[in-house]
């Protein structure tokens, strides 16, 4: 700030310099409101992530609680642990796959109403769609495989004398 008075005294003597700012510090002041709303709008996209997660868990270990008995005679009749575990997985990922697919449709209709808060990218932009469904598909396969290894270590002798 010194050398910048400095120059416009030496242009101007009657010219006053009473406030400056660097280049930096005006950009951070002009974007301070689109970063606190992609802030805030992060934000609550991951508690989103984490309850969808946390969904689909509890309802794949309520799933299995109360089929145990039906995987113990599964497994005392000769199914293998790896074909349970495909079972259990299977059963959690298919509504995964079948929301996916109309949370696609829906963002993509509904992406007009969200454009000015997208900068860089087009309103429908593969990638980042790509990205986030298989963000998706991960977490809710990881949310899935819990249960299912709990199911294919269900004791069938344990499991077929419950109730």
């Amino acid at each position: 700030m010194a050398a910048a008075r400095r120059e416009i005294q030496a242009v101007d003597r009657d010219l006053a310099l009473t406030s400056g700012a660097t280049m930096r510090a005006v950009v951070d002041e002009s974007m301070g409101d689109h970063r606190f709303r992609t802030t805030l709008l992060s934000l609550f996209a991951g508690v989103a992530l984490l309850l969808a997660a946390l969904g689909i868990y509890g309802v794949l270990a309520y799933f299995v609680s109360q089929r145990s008995r039906e995987l113990g005679i599964r497994l005392a009749l000769g199914a293998k642990p790896e074909a349970l575990f495909r079972m259990v997985v299977g059963q959690g990922m298919r509504p995964v796959g079948i929301g996916a697919v109309l949370g696609l449709a829906g963002a993509v209709t509904v992406t007009r109403l969200m454009q000015s808060l997208l900068f860089g990218v087009t309103p429908v932009d593969p990638a980042a769609y790509a990205v986030a469904t298989a963000t998706l598909a991960v977490i809710a396969l990881a949310a899935c495989a819990v249960p299912a290894l709990r199911a294919t270590r269900v004791d069938p002798l344990v499991a077929l004398r419950d109730e």
